[in-house]
């Protein structure tokens, strides 16, 4: 019979390959993915079709599912040995649907099909910067993430990328998206790179939401067509 944790009404198996006991201590005290999933209750509606970079253990997007009610998620994750984990959670969730994706998703500039992904643990630590020491390098798909939001159709991202953030939307197309609900790595990017990415998404037509963003959890909603038209024709 396996054995179980909980999380904000979830069923996490308890399986020491990947639940470690610092994983399993943030579990049990109810910490593990709180702030996001406090945040998501405040912007995230059921007909949204959402991308979830940097997966995990599939805690947020079993809450997206069964909490919030979404019917389009996809998932993807650069760990291999967490996808099928990702997995398994949603099974015991009673969630089906849901695609899982072992891959990075990158900027539409990036070359090659594969990117060299550093494993570390804690899992949430792992990265594509191959500075700090690591347990394993493994070579993942490498996709465009204007490619993934065309073929889903997403109008949602959500991401968690461990620093991949300060540059993932410099060279991104983001037509069709309309929020961003993003973790801001400080410690790895730099206020240089917190800069270089609230940048980018304001070029791209997005502003900072201050209700709903706390801390490092930062929530950008497209601008109305109408209101950017009418800026430029002040400022033109």
């Amino acid at each position: 019979m396996d054995d179980f944790l909980e999380i904000a009404g979830l069923r996490i198996p308890n399986d020491p390959a990947v639940i470690t006991p610092q994983i399993a201590q943030s579990i049990e005290n109810g910490r593990y993915e709180r702030a996001e999933m406090a945040g998501i209750r405040k912007f995230v509606k059921p007909e949204d079709r959402i991308i979830e970079l940097g997966a995990g253990i599939g805690v947020v997007s079993s809450f997206l599912a069964r909490e919030m009610g979404v019917k389009n998620i996809l998932c993807v994750e650069a760990n291999p040995s967490l996808c099928a984990f990702i997995s398994r959670v949603h099974r015991a969730n009673g969630i089906s649907g849901v695609e899982v994706r072992n891959a990075v998703a990158l900027d539409d500039l990036a070359r090659g099909d594969t990117a060299t992904f550093y494993v570390r643990e804690p899992f949430w630590a792992s990265s594509l910067d191959g500075e700090a020491e690591y347990e394993q390098a493994v070579e993942v798909p490498a996709l465009r993430l204007s490619e993934l939001i065309g073929e889903f159709r997403a109008d949602t991202l959500i991401v968690d990328i461990e620093g991949g953030e300060r540059d993932l939307f410099t060279l991104t197309d983001l037509t069709g998206v309309n929020k961003v609900f993003l973790e801001i790595h400080t410690r790895k990017i730099k206020r240089i790179g917190v800069k270089m990415c609230f940048d980018a998404l304001s070029l791209a037509g997005f502003a900072y939401d201050q209700q709903v963003s706390r801390g490092g959890l930062v929530l950008f909603r497209r601008i109305p067509r109408w209101q950017m038209e009418a800026l430029e024709g002040e400022t033109g």
